[in-house]
């Protein structure tokens, strides 16, 4: 009989292996778009939350400022965003999307939803139903 340990053990298994496959799958694509996989998810939610500062990034990825730093100024150097001087004070930059940066962002989505939909072709909507309730009930568990 396996215990609810062993149960769980194997459900942290199989995240890691997910996540592990999703790393690489995003890998593989990669070179296709000239920029990272951790680049188009900032590209991401920079279009998202336009204006933010550096220190939202580091907050919603869980990046060690150093690293966030960097990432920037390569998206920076290489056209993607731009850091504009805030109206209130100087010292704060906030950063948006450039023109390329924009047209990156939608490219990256366009080469995303095809294979997203590729994978979700083979899956089950009910599985992908229970593990969604599932991982919420865990998450919020792990919240308490």
């Amino acid at each position: 009989m396996t215990l609810k340990k062993d149960k769980f053990e194997q459900m942290n298994r199989l995240l890691r292996n997910y996540m592990i496959n999703m790393k690489h799958f995003y890998t593989e694509l990669a070179p296709e778009l000239d920029i990272t996989p951790q680049q188009a998810h900032t590209l991401f939610y920079i279009e998202k939350h336009a204006g933010l500062i550096q220190r939202e990034l580091g907050d919603h990825f869980h990046l060690r400022n150093a690293s966030v730093t960097s990432m920037v100024k390569n998206l920076e150097r290489d056209g993607y965003i731009i850091r504009k001087a805030d109206q209130e004070s100087a010292r704060i930059k906030r950063i948006f999307l450039t023109k390329k940066g924009e047209e990156k962002t939608n490219e990256v989505k366009e080469i995303f939803d095809k294979a997203y939909f590729q994978i979700i072709a083979r899956l089950n909507e009910r599985d992908i139903d229970a593990i969604v309730k599932g991982m919420t009930n865990i998450n919020n568990n792990l919240k308490e």
